[in-house]
């Protein structure tokens, strides 16, 4: 007598022989979520937005209630500040969005030095002067000085005027000047705060007090950000990090328009991408990899990992929450506290991976998993296309496979939900509300030590839909076939030759909705020596399978929108009741 009981289901495991995977594991899985022990359907798609112009888009990103799109490979972060702004980086010059206006990051400085002139008569110790001013914006971001002035000598009794001040740039929000003068004391000479006024290009007469002085110049090294600044990424503690060829850049803590030189870290090797993981920044380079960790700018501490997989593509940096991950020609590795780590190197082979063509992955993740989408020509110049899902958050990483091919990925944290791009309309993946897919999973091949026929089989199954879920399910369909009968009834079909512009519909398509499906479906095929033997449809209740025969190898492909908890076999009823 022999059973087989599947429950706790996997993924693939594409590297290893169908005969030799572990128990669990699947020759084929697809629209499947693994992370119950369950087969599990995903949900059905739901769009979201659809970008009225059609620009060929590589990033999407929503900011609040609304989405944004670029074309090129855009990293885009919410500052650490009070104030709703979103920065991003390669989109041209770095830019900062405040509601719908959007303004180049840099805050520029005065470009010319004040000259001081002292009027008056003074009695007393004569003190020496130098003067500078900055712009400040609207938003309360304080510009690099001006060159400091030439030094001027002044006595008690003396007024100082100050000529020579910029009318401030257009294009950044900059309505004030602060005015700095210096001063010794026990801790040596430096500029401090005199003044604040309207940003203009008037005089001013210097007769504040030597006491009355404030807080020392806070930007004397703020430097703007560098035009070609990439891989904009926010870190804690206030910090943002991007980087120029090797160089890697942090600005200002809480002050992402100041990017100070002196921060300036380099690798040895031109960087490709950075992610951020706990209080630790991943480089991700055309050579090593390095972890960068620290608390403030001035302290941040570089460390090289001696691991020679690099970046070859940078929309593969992912950001997974507990770690970063990225493409190589290797496979898929992942930067985290323990160091770096070829994770695909027992999930899948060398020449497999490279064959989906991982330099032009577009990448995503989703609940801590990896998703990239996959575009190549096989032999045949046949074109590829889908989603490899790398579960990795078990001893055995495994992956699943969906048919999505995004142009573009975004995963928002004010939600938990991924969203991707095709053409030029955003959905949601695995929406919440949505029917269930259609899933299908192949177990590996089970060879028993003799031949055996399996007489009788137990799916153990269950709806997924609550029944607020069927009712707005019923609700959606029910306003779909209404629109489109009044569709047919205008005559607006738009399936007639010549009915609609080129490419609009598929060959015999139409304008015509698809309402939503619910209707419950499982189906268990079970193979015997690779001969399909038996599809059994019902759940919950056992079924004979066929007999007359004897087999070694046996398999089971589950297909259906049900939840599939375990499937049993056994040689007998009687025996099956007993597993």
């Amino acid at each position: 007598m022999a059973t087989l009981k599947l429950v706790g289901f996997s993924g693939e495991i594409p590297k290893l022989l169908p005969r030799l995977l572990p128990d669990m594991s699947a020759q084929a899985a697809f629209n499947v979520r693994l992370d119950d022990g369950a087969l599990t359907p995903i949900r059905k798609p739901r769009r979201v937005f659809s970008f009225a112009d059609a620009t060929n888009y590589r990033t999407i990103y929503r900011h609040g209630n609304e989405w944004l799109g670029w074309t090129g490979l855009v990293n885009a972060a919410p500052g650490p500040v009070a104030q709703d702004r979103l920065y991003y980086t390669g989109d041209g010059v770095p830019k900062m969005r405040v509601g719908g206006n959007v303004y180049p990051l840099a805050v520029p400085r005065p470009t010319t030095k004040l000259t001081a002139t002292v009027s008056g008569t003074g009695s007393g110790d004569k003190v020496t002067r130098l003067y500078v001013y900055t712009f400040v914006t609207e938003f309360g971001e304080e510009s690099e000085p001006c060159p400091i002035s030439d030094e001027v000598e002044w006595e008690p009794g003396q007024t100082v005027t100050l000529s020579g001040f910029e009318e401030p740039p257009a294009g950044r929000g900059i309505t004030l000047q602060r005015i700095y003068r210096s001063q010794t004391g026990s801790g040596g000479t430096d500029l401090y705060f005199i003044a604040e006024r309207p940003a203009a290009n008037t005089d001013f007469v210097d007769n504040i007090p030597p006491d009355a002085i404030n807080e020392p110049l806070p930007s004397r090294l703020w430097n703007p950000p560098p035009d070609n600044l990439q891989g904009l990424t926010a870190l804690p503690n206030g910090m943002m990090a991007g980087f120029v060829g090797k160089d890697l850049y942090f600005c200002e803590p809480y002050r992402p328009h100041a990017w100070p030189e002196a921060y300036v870290l380099t690798c040895d090797y031109e960087i490709v991408g950075l992610g951020a993981f706990g209080a630790s920044l991943a480089v991700v380079t055309k050579g090593h990899p390095y972890v960068v960790t620290g608390t403030s700018p001035d302290s941040m501490v570089m460390e090289k990992l001696e691991l020679n997989l690099p970046c070859i593509n940078p929309q593969s940096v992912i950001d997974l929450g507990y770690a970063v991950a990225y493409a190589s020609h290797e496979g898929l590795v992942v930067v985290s506290s323990n160091g770096a780590q070829l994770v695909t190197a027992g999930l899948i082979s060398r020449s497999e991976w490279l064959r989906y063509s991982p330099t032009t992955f577009v990448c995503g993740q989703y609940q801590g998993r990896y998703y990239a989408s996959y575009r190549y020509s096989d032999h045949d110049l046949v074109e590829r296309t889908g989603t490899l899902i790398f579960d990795l958050s078990g001893e055995m990483p495994f992956l699943v496979r969906n048919a999505v091919s995004a142009k573009a990925f975004h995963y928002s944290l004010e939600d938990g939900s991924l969203y991707y791009l095709i053409d030029n309309d955003i959905y949601e993946f695995d929406a919440r509300g949505e029917a269930s897919e259609l899933m299908r999973w192949r177990s590996k091949q089970f060879i028993l030590p003799r031949p055996t026929n399996f007489g009788a089989i137990l799916i153990e199954a269950e709806d997924l839909l609550t029944e607020e879920e069927r009712a707005a399910l019923e609700e959606e369909a029910e306003k779909i076939r209404q629109e489109n009968a009044q569709k047919i009834a205008a005559g607006r079909v738009g399936g007639a030759l010549g009915a609609a512009a080129f490419n609009v519909h598929a060959i015999n398509g139409d304008d015509l909705k698809s309402p939503p499906t619910f209707q419950n479906t499982a189906a268990v095929g079970v193979y015997a020596d690779g001969r399909l033997v038996a599809v059994v449809n019902k759940v919950n209740v056992m079924r004979r399978l066929p007999s007359g025969f004897l087999a070694r190898q046996w398999e089971v492909e589950v297909s259906g929108n049900m939840r599939i908890a375990q499937i049993t076999l056994a040689t007998t009823g009687a025996e099956l009741m007993q597993v």
